[in-house]
């Protein structure tokens, strides 16, 4: 069994979006500390997601109609043990990723607060993209951020979720692999919740976590940082 990996951060989800999932039949888990934790699945192979702890709190939050919980997701990593590598390049790290099985809804505001996004966007920077490959000209740009805000005003499409990467910097920390202008969207238009697709690959060894971590969070505010230059 390959190594199981957690989210760097806890997403407060619908508890109503956890309550249906059937329970984790697997041995061999190590402890976990965390009182609710969701085993991600695969969207493309079926295979479904599963709880792997916090039933009874699930149910109490249920009965209690509580807006949300606070989850851990887990996944069993892509990677061989011993392959420190493959999850630091993009088109191998790419090869290997799957979805959750399941979508999950999330307070927009929320998400911002865990410091995921690796851009934040508004009409002013909207598809103002750094790569010259995918330059488009501002009456485009327009256009299209008005099209993506005004199908949004009717509310959050279920068929469009943002993609949650797991683990995507530095095989440390989650960011959001896609979905930022539908992010800045929803914040801007104050819309109570957005559904998410979690994806993963693999995670950083063990013994490298704290040397990463200290990395991963200084890339990720000097991303934000030059995007607001």
């Amino acid at each position: 069994m390959n190594k199981l990996c957690l989210s760097s951060e806890l997403y407060p989800v619908s508890p109503a979006d956890i309550g249906i999932l059937e329970d984790a039949d697997i041995i061999n888990i190590p402890k976990l500390k965390d009182k609710v934790v969701v085993l991600i699945g695969d969207f493309k192979t079926g295979e479904k997601d599963k709880l792997l702890c916090g039933r009874e709190i699930i149910k109490k939050a249920l009965k209690n109609n509580k807006s949300y919980i606070r989850v851990r997701f887990a996944f069993f990593s892509r990677f061989k043990q011993f392959d420190f590598i493959s999850m630091f390049i993009k088109p191998l790290r790419l090869r290997k990723k799957f979805e959750s099985s399941n979508i999950y809804h999330i307070n927009p505001k929320e998400i911002r607060k865990l410091k995921i996004e690796r851009n934040i966007r508004n009409k002013e920077n909207a598809y103002a993209l750094t790569n010259p490959k995918f330059y488009r000209p501002q009456e485009e740009r327009d256009r299209m951020y008005n099209e993506l805000y005004n199908s949004m005003k009717k509310g959050y499409d279920d068929k469009y979720p943002l993609d949650i990467m797991l683990l995507r910097m530095m095989g440390i920390k989650d960011t959001i692999n896609q979905g930022h202008h539908r992010m800045g969207i929803a914040i801007e238009l104050g819309l109570p919740l957005v559904s998410v697709r979690f994806s993963a690959a693999g995670g950083a060894p063990n013994f490298l976590h704290p040397l990463l971590k200290i990395i991963a969070n200084i890339n990720i505010r000097l991303k934000l940082w030059n995007k607001k230059q």
